[in-house]
Order: structure tokens, then sequence, then C-alpha cells
């Protein structure tokens, strides 16, 4: 026969005890858990926005490289436009950076450049993409159609157009007046490209890139 001590169970206050550390066990677990993904998680985001904005800007320095001339004068318009509310411009230019998507497609040649952000349809933020026209006339005023898609979750895009005597413009027109932009593609152009940042929208991602134009006037030195 059993001792009363060899009977007693668990009290009410001892079950509750057990459940309680159980629980604080199992919140550290997850808690350690959920951050690993979210590193996990934030890191692949990273890699991948870090790979998509410097194809974007390999893309578009070698455009902006390939400047050319087009009847006796360059062809370099930055034109300021608004989307919801945001202020973006659309680059357009003539460049021998001709791409061909088809066998019936022309490889090469003069083409216009066109570099444009629009409203994004799944993701956040805006998409930039690039349109190429061996048959486009760009003094024309015409509505902007897009191209492909070069870079989504755009936060802002914008551009410093340096001439040759190292002035700094926010907007350039080689078919305007001015004796430094006549005709002329600037000297160098830098692009700040913003991608959104989930983690913190106050402060996007943001890239930086410098192009040296190096043939951006008729009259070379």
């Amino acid at each position: 026969m059993g001792t009363a001590s060899e009977a007693r169970g668990f009290t009410l206050i001892e079950i509750l005890l057990a459940i309680f550390i159980l629980g604080i066990v199992l919140s550290t677990v997850y808690v350690s858990y959920t951050g690993t993904f979210r590193i996990i998680r934030e890191t692949g985001y990273d890699a991948e926005i870090y790979g998509m904005a410097r194809t974007a800007l390999d893309r578009m320095a070698r455009d902006l490289q390939s400047a050319a001339v087009w009847r006796r004068a360059f062809t370099f318009k930055a034109k300021p436009y608004s989307l919801r509310d945001r202020e973006f411009v659309r680059l357009t230019f003539r460049a021998a950076a001709h791409v061909a998507f088809s066998e019936q497609d022309v490889p090469g040649g003069i083409s216009v450049i066109e570099y444009g952000v629009e409203e994004g349809t799944e993701k956040e933020g805006y998409i930039l993409s690039r349109s190429d026209s061996l048959y486009r006339d760009p003094e024309k005023e015409e509505p902007y159609r897009g191209g492909y898609l070069l870079c989504d979750r755009v936060e802002a895009l914008t551009y410093v157009f340096t001439d040759e005597a190292g002035k700094e413009h926010g907007s350039w027109d080689s078919g305007g007046k001015g004796e430094m932009q006549k005709k002329r593609a600037p000297a160098e152009v830098l692009i700040r490209l913003s991608l959104v940042n989930p983690a913190n929208r106050e402060h996007p991602h943001l890239f930086m890139t410098r192009v040296r134009i190096p043939f951006n006037r008729l009259e070379v030195p």
C-alpha cells in the first residue's frame, strides 16, 4: 500500500507554472526563428535590389556614352513631368546603342533612346522603362509609349547635367537657345536612382553613377 506522498499528483499552481515556463521557451524559440527568417528575407531583397539597380545604371551608362550626332547636331532633351505626387524627368537622346530583339529588326544604327518613369501595377513604387526606336522623330511632341521594363520599385530618379564649363544644370535642351546646350549633349550626367526600401520607407535604397559623355559637341578640341 503506497504512502500519501506517493499518491499525490501535481497541484494546479505547479501545472500553471510549468505551462508558463513552456510558453516562455516557445516564445523565445519563435522570436529567434522569425528574426532569422526576417534577416534572410531582407538580405534576399537587398541582393535583388542591388542587382536590378546595377543592371539599370549600367544600361543607362552604355546608352549615354554612345550619344551620337544626327544631321550635324546632338539630340539631347530632359523634359520634366508630374506623376501622381512626384516629379520625374523624361530623358530623350540619339545614340548608337540600338538593341535588336528579333531577326527582323535592324541590328544597328543611330536610334532615339528614351527613358521614362511610369506607374507600376503590381509592386510598390514606379517602373523605369527604356524605349529604343530607329524611326521615331524626337522633335515631334508625341505621348510617351513606354518600352521594355528596365527597373521596378522606383522611388525617385533624378539627373544632374554638367556642361563643358563645369556648370551643373537640372535640365537640358539641345534644341534651345542657350550656347552651352544648343546642338550639344552634356559633358557629364549624374544619375541618382532610389528604390523602395520596405523596411524603412523614409530611407529608400540610393544608387548613383556619374557618366562622362566622350563626344558631346561637334567641335572636338
